[in-house]
């Protein structure tokens, strides 16, 4: 019967009663602890457990996360120069020999049921002499005895079986989070990247090869060349060429200021340089050190300035640098100086197709690099070509014959001081010898008239001078007549010889010292070129580099003295809790809010008295037009009154309508001749009454021209038909500046009798304006046009046209 109540009752939607159960802690009040807050969820049951247990074990666990992903772990491809997230460390495909007879575990033995990460191969271990490695972490079976050959303290002596299986447990340090162990296991897969030759992992670049030369250290044998062994895994992989990739130059100049490399620390350091504006988007940027970023950046400040003096200096090609101020010539050779440097233009116009060359960037003059080179190399070649190379900067005695005019040593050792060049070894040129007495007995034949017939039928002169300046030059160097400045340039001396102008008669500069002045502007141009093309000696990879390498090392590197790299290693386990600190404070660095600073008053005084302005915003908090035009003329003012004693100005509202029609005199409004006269200004009482406005308020219309214009009216008039030109000019003036007449105001006041009152005139009591006055100590007499005249216009031709029914509509209406 209970049975059938229960359902009957179930059936109906209450559900049957249970009996109740007293508990024995129902007798005890539990008290919820203060540091547990009502959205955690809190254990209900019998335990010993406090409340809350559940969510404290959020707060052990490491702020960086011990997957790849966290980590922003990349493969680093050197060959196709380029990185991509990775996250292959459970089993990586890289590393996976399927004929491999070692398998790595990455945890201790039987600390995890995750199978082995790496199947490698044993004998590439050997090999790679890993023998370390091996004897510390191969897992030896106590009943096999074959294995236990390791005898020796490295290991050395251990002999493979190839039929077994071979097992590596490589536990991380105890005690560590599990991101700092991530990145300990990360540095073991390295190593064996590195022995088989593959691409390196890790979060940057840099790091990794510190990583990799540390555990090679490490978990090989003694004597081994390790340097040797990473420079040639670099070159193999194609991290050493820096060229146009940021990420490859980052990680070299971090590795090497790591273990205090000079050479290869320069090499990055260049290419760091050219591409100083592209560093920032490389994920090693944030891994640079500050001091390393300071040298980058002077320096690349430094070089930019260079170009862009260079580019300006050659414009010109050293006009300045070699002008009067610096170097002393005479007005014949300076004539011929700059001949040379009109010659060397229309070469380069010939060859680039203008000169200068359009600049790289905008507002800067440095040409472009390969123009650079292009010009450094063709110098260079004509520097050869005239170059003496028996004479040095410190031998350079030279025979009296050769002695005097212009000192060429002279002027390029001040043209190098000045600049702070590093002289050229060899700075004198070949002259060309002529025979003094040759030519005295050329000119004695020439007098008398009895000489031999044999001396008549001496060469031309000009063929004697041009064959000396072939002489003194390099022309057995055929290399450097493959040069085409090399060759123009030949062509120049020859047309100078036998084609000489009227200014070189005239001037009469002797071909030696021609070739001393020509010499001084090839070796300035040179020395400048080469000031923004010489690379760096530790520099490797030069050719087909977009960005200039030109960079000075003057300081570089940054650290003192020389220490072995010896004293920097460090085990793996204390460099990978180095770069997982260094990993972790990177995140903290991004992530950190800004928040900017606002300063403010402690009293707003600006709000207290503005209020008002306050109130009367919007929804949206939009503010008032009239406000804002207010707060804009007390800026202006307040702006104006710290210019000094300026004398206020106070505008009064705008005198004249907008819509006047303009009228120039002799012109009319542009479309026909107008004749202009004037006329006596009718009164109240003869104004026209077929207008019934403007006869029913005259008084009130004459009241209001009269204080708008604040004149009487029987004023004198002012005749606008007179011939003098200035005082028609005056009329015209008058004619476009006077106000409104009265009717026209009167129209304009009484529109609407809703928004006006009754009484025009009690109105404009309040709208009175004043005119523009000007505070000064010094009295000002008002000098307000007079208006006393009415104007018609009566046209010399046809009064048929748009404009002329325009212009009469607007007088009848007026």
């Amino acid at each position: 019967m209970n049975i059938s109540r229960n359902m009957a009752l179930s059936m109906a939607g209450a559900p049957p009663k249970t009996p109740t159960r007293t508990s024995s802690l129902s007798s005890h009040s539990i008290s919820r602890p203060a540091s547990a807050s009502s959205h955690f969820s809190l254990y209900k049951g019998l335990s010993d457990r406090p409340f809350g247990w559940k969510n404290r074990r959020s707060s052990k666990l490491p702020t960086l996360g011990s997957t790849a992903s966290d980590m922003s772990v990349r493969r680093w491809d050197g060959a196709a120069r380029s990185s991509k997230e990775w996250d292959g460390l459970r089993r990586d495909p890289e590393l996976w020999y399927p004929d491999g007879n070692c398998l790595v575990h990455l945890y201790g033995r039987g600390q995890s049921r995750r199978g082995p990460a790496f199947k490698l191969p044993m004998e590439a271990l050997i090999q790679a002499n890993c023998y370390p490695l091996i004897k510390r972490f191969l897992f030896e079976d106590l009943d096999e005895s074959a294995i236990s050959d390791i005898s020796s303290q490295d290991g050395s002596n251990f002999t493979q079986d190839s039929k077994k299986t071979y097992e590596l447990y490589i536990p991380a340090p105890a005690d560590v989070e599990r991101g700092e162990a991530f990145l300990y296991h990360t540095a073991t897969r390295n190593l064996f990247a590195w022995i088989f030759g593959k691409p390196l992992v890790g979060n940057h670049l840099g790091g990794a090869l510190v990583g990799l030369l540390n555990s090679m250290v490490e978990f090989r044998s003694l004597g081994e060349d390790n340097i040797e062994a990473i420079m040639d895994y670099m070159d193999e992989e194609g991290y050493a060429d820096m060229r146009n990739s940021p990420d490859h130059a980052l990680a070299i100049l971090f590795f090497a200021e790591h273990f205090h490399f000079k050479d290869l620390w320069i090499d990055a350091f260049a290419h760091c340089s050219g591409m100083n504006e592209r560093l920032p988007n490389s994920p090693g940027f944030e891994f640079m050190s500050r001091t390393a970023r300071a040298f980058v950046t002077r320096s690349r400040f430094e070089m930019d300035m260079r170009l862009d003096a260079c580019g300006r200096r050659l414009s010109s090609f050293l006009s300045e640098d070699l002008s009067d101020a610096h170097l002393g010539l005479s007005s014949g050779a300076r004539a011929h100086l700059d001949k040379f440097r009109s010659f060397l233009q229309s070469y380069y116009i010939a060859k680039l197709g203008y000169y200068p060359p359009a600049p790289t960037e905008a507002g800067s003059a440095a040409f472009p690099k390969p123009i650079y080179s292009q010009m450094c190399t063709e110098f260079q070649k004509l520097y050869d070509f005239l170059v003496d190379p028996s004479c040095t900067t410190e031998d350079c005695n030279l025979p009296i014959s050769r002695q005097g005019g212009i000192c060429v040593l002279q002027n390029v050792q001040a043209f190098d001081q000045r600049h702070k060049y590093l002289p050229l070894l060899h700075p004198l040129p070949l002259l060309p010898e002529v025979e003094d007495s040759a030519s005295a007995k050329l000119s004695l034949n020439r007098r008398f008239s009895f000489a031999p017939k044999a001396d008549k039928m001496k060469p031309d002169p000009r063929l004697v001078t041009f064959s000396s300046l072939s002489k003194a030059t390099n022309r057995t160097n055929q290399s450097l007549l493959e040069c085409s400045l090399v060759r123009a340039y030949r062509g120049f001396e020859k047309d100078c010889v036998f084609s000489p102008s009227k200014a070189d008669k005239h001037d009469k500069l002797s071909f030696t010292d021609a070739r001393k002045v020509r010499w001084i502007l090839v070796y300035s141009i040179l020395q400048t070129l080469l000031s923004v093309t010489r690379v760096p000696e530790q520099v490797r990879d030069t050719q087909n580099v977009p960005y200039s390498l030109s960079v000075l090392v003057a300081g570089c590197p940054p650290w003192k003295g020389e220490r072995p790299y010896e004293t920097l290693i460090r085990t793996q386990t204390d460099q990978t809790r180095e770069d997982f600190q260094a990993a972790q404070d990177k995140p903290m660095a991004q992530t950190a809010p800004v928040t900017p600073m606002e300063i403010k008053p402690d009293i707003d005084y600006f709000a207290q008295h503005h209020k008002a302005d306050h109130a009367r915003k919007g929804n949206d908090g939009s503010v008032p037009t009239n406000s804002t035009t207010a707060s804009k003329k007390n800026s202006v003012r307040r702006a104006l009154s710290t210019l000094g004693n300026m004398p206020e100005l106070r505008h009064p509202r705008p005198q004249r309508a907008s819509y006047h029609e303009i009228l120039v005199h002799g012109y009319g409004n542009g479309t026909n001749k107008v004749s202009i006269t004037a006329e006596p200004v009718p009164t109240g009482d003869e104004l026209s009454p077929a207008s019934p406005r403007k006869s029913s308020e005259s008084g009130s219309s004459l009241d209001l021209s009269s204080r708008w214009s604040h004149t009487d009216a029987e004023s004198p008039t002012t005749s606008l038909s007179s011939n003098s030109r200035r005082g028609s000019d005056a009329s015209i003036k008058e004619f476009l500046d006077r106000p409104l007449t009265a009717p026209s105001h009167i129209r304009m006041f009484s529109t609407s009798s809703s928004v006006y009152s009754t009484s025009v005139s009690d109105d404009m009591q309040e709208l009175q304006p004043g005119p523009l006055v000007m505070k000064s100590p010094v009295p000002v007499q008002d000098d307000v046009m007079r208006v006393t005249k009415e104007v018609t216009v009566s046209w010399e031709g046809e009064r048929n046209g748009p404009a002329n029914e325009e212009l009469l509509e607007y007088l009848n209406t007026a």
